[in-house]
């Protein structure tokens, strides 16, 4: 028996939803080989639909890494991991004098 308690989530090692890297996690194998195994079974003639309907269904059924905040940077925009800028004492005035 394991005494290690592994629970099955979406990684922050991604591609698209993490659900391949999530696999490979709880499994304990690197990430490229469970891509390259779904990659084959899915173009597999005759098992395209099944592949994508599978990997849908993970998506929705596997619970997000309660750790995961970003997404690859394949999918997101550089500029926007920039820390955000805080104004202090700001003072408004008009400078249409009439």
């Amino acid at each position: 028996m394991m005494n290690s308690k592994r629970r099955l989530t979406r990684s922050s090692n991604r591609i698209l939803t993490g659900v391949l890297g999530g696999l490979a996690e709880y499994f304990g194998i690197r990430p490229l080989w469970v891509r390259i195994v779904f990659a084959i079974l899915t173009i597999f003639p005759g098992h395209l639909v099944f592949g994508l309907l599978v990997y849908l269904l993970l998506t929705v059924l596997i619970p997000e890494d309660t750790g995961t905040s970003k997404h690859s940077s394949m999918w997101t925009n550089s500029q926007q991991s920039h820390s955000r800028k805080v104004l202090h004492d700001v003072t408004e005035e008009d400078t249409d004098k009439k």
